[in-house]
């Protein structure tokens, strides 16, 4: 199996420790591929400056690049552990109807906002499954495009939606070449739009205990302690169902139904861009621009009564 590990960095001075981690792994037969914002100096590696754009376009990049089988995916301030490229690879050789795969992550984890909205309204049409095919997924994308945790992880081995960017792999025979939406400002949920296009293609997106990985630090694109940041992030995550209408399409009808019942808000800020950017039509550069516009409004406190 032909392995590639691919490494997204700013870059910082941690991408060190994780090249570091990556030579001392049990499976010796892989690439690794930095997509460097600016070129740093670091050996033993496969350097792409990246082009433009934000991480959305780099995780792009990565997929017209790599050329095998299996791409790994991890970031500059993760500590994989020495087996993590061996129990990847031994994972889609036990399971190859997998598109995607997450390995245990150690660290402090990202919040899922969406999970208080399936909370409140667990039960209703609104938070079904959006398709048959999730049925058995402990996390899943919602009829109204929410990506929610429908319950707590319980077995070794797991369907999901719930992949760790930190801690993934791609099955390349399904993912070459493919391009995920570039709508948000910090990648929110570019695995889950991942784990939808596999899903197109009747593939399954896994969670699994093994191929532990490190996540240190504790600010990064999906993790914050700036409580301005964390507002932001709320409302990144609430406008994902524009991104599943372009990759599976769901019902405006029934997202406006769904919105019109919530109280003001950031969640419903998120879903109400998130119509208004399904019903007009518009491309990922007009999504990206508006949502742009209302970090401006959060750093400016402008949305400070909410």
């Amino acid at each position: 199996m032909k392995v590639t590990v691919v490494i997204p960095s700013k870059p910082r001075e941690s991408l060190r420790e994780t090249i570091s981690a990556l030579k001392k792994q049990t499976y010796k037969d892989f690439e690794t591929l930095v997509i460097l914002k600016k070129d740093i100096n670091v050996n033993g590696v496969r350097k792409i400056i990246q082009r433009g754009g934000l991480f959305e376009e780099a995780i792009n990049e990565a997929l017209s690049e790599v050329d095998g089988d299996l791409a790994l995916f991890t970031d500059d301030d993760a500590i994989p552990s020495k087996n993590w490229v061996e129990d990847h690879v031994s994972f889609f050789e036990r399971y190859p109807d997998a598109c995607i795969a997450s390995g245990k992550v150690i660290g402090r984890m990202w919040k899922n906002y969406p999970n208080a909205l399936f909370e409140r309204f667990n039960g209703t049409k609104f938070m079904k499954p959006l398709s048959s095919f999730f049925s058995d997924y402990s996390s899943f994308v919602t009829v109204t495009g929410l990506s929610v945790d429908a319950r707590p992880r319980s077995e070794k081995v797991e369907k999901s939606v719930a992949i760790s960017g930190v801690n993934m792999s791609l099955n390349m025979n399904v993912f070459h070449k493919t391009t995920i939406p570039t709508f948000t400002l910090r990648g929110s949920y570019n695995e889950t739009s991942l784990t939808l296009i596999g899903s197109k293609k009747g593939y399954h997106s896994y969670i699994f205990e093994g191929g532990e990985v490190m996540h240190g630090g504790e600010e990064s694109l999906s993790r914050t302690q700036d409580p301005i940041v964390e507002k932001y992030l709320c409302l990144e995550k609430h406008v994902f169902p524009f991104a599943v209408n372009k990759i599976m399409g769901l019902s405006s009808e029934l997202l406006k139904e769904f919105i019109d019942l919530l109280e003001d808000g950031v969640p419903k800020i998120g879903l109400e861009l998130a119509l208004k950017g399904i019903t007009q039509d518009w491309n990922y550069n007009q999504f990206r621009q508006n949502l742009q516009k209302l970090w401006y409004e959060i750093k400016n406190k402008k949305l400070d009564e909410l």
